[in-house]
């Protein structure tokens, strides 16, 4: 739950936020509001791990990484 979420934030626990989606891929999100509370995340920055996603993803997407999943389907 979002409740979580801002408490973890404010006890410094919250280190990465990211949305995903078809055209989203990977998005880094620097700061959530809720209910008048405001959670800074990363300073605004990209994290470790959702740069690792995105590069991963994007990898597997473009052909430059192996795609373990069988998720890319190649049409002629």
């Amino acid at each position: 739950p979002i409740a979580d979420v801002m408490k973890a934030s404010r006890e410094g626990k919250l280190e990465e936020v990211f949305g995903t989606g078809t055209a989203a891929v990977i998005s880094p999100v620097g700061e959530l509001r809720f209910e008048g509370d405001v959670a800074y995340i990363n300073h605004g920055e990209i994290g470790e791990i959702t740069h690792k996603l995105y590069d991963t993803l994007t990898g597997i997407q473009y052909g430059e990484r192996e795609d373990p999943f069988g998720w890319v389907v190649k049409i002629s």
